[in-house]
């Protein structure tokens, strides 16, 4: 019984002095500052990029998805001819949705500038007209709904 007791305090004690190494810091630490090697994208090529990706003839609607979704993550307004792409894709792959969804994109993106979202409707005019599309407003889709 006795040893039973004196094996478990042994552990213990074990366990607190490797507790108590691990937890002491050095007092200088060398400060290491990891930056990125890779070469900035240009907006230019970045809009290169998703005007590539939406004009796959392979695009499938996942494959959508993740391009939209990138499109949206960026914090800047799209231009008119990345947007054009994208409209042309969901007549492709002939889904509303994402042609509609694609328009909120630029409204929200827009929302504070309404001379930016006049610009960008003026400018997807002849691409809205050609696929038989209308702009939010049109859908009615920028007025809030009561149920």
């Amino acid at each position: 019984m006795f040893r039973s007791a004196f094996r478990l305090v042994q552990t213990t004690a074990r366990t607190v002095q490797v507790a108590s190494r691990s937890q002491i810091k050095p007092f200088a630490v060398p400060v290491v500052r990891k930056f990125s090697d890779s070469a900035l994208i240009t907006p230019e090529e970045e809009n290169a990029a998703f005007i590539a990706a939406f004009e796959n003839k392979d695009m499938d609607a996942f494959d959508f998805k993740i391009a939209y979704m990138n499109l949206h993550s960026h914090d800047a307004v799209p231009e008119p001819a990345v947007i054009q792409a994208a409209l042309y894709a969901c007549r492709r792959l002939n889904h509303l949705p994402f042609a509609i969804r694609v328009l909120e994109l630029v409204r929200i993106k827009c929302e504070s500038r309404q001379d930016i979202y006049d610009y960008l409707m003026q400018e997807l005019q002849p691409t809205l007209d050609d696929l038989g599309l209308k702009t939010v407003e049109g859908y009615g889709l920028h007025e809030v709904s009561e149920y």
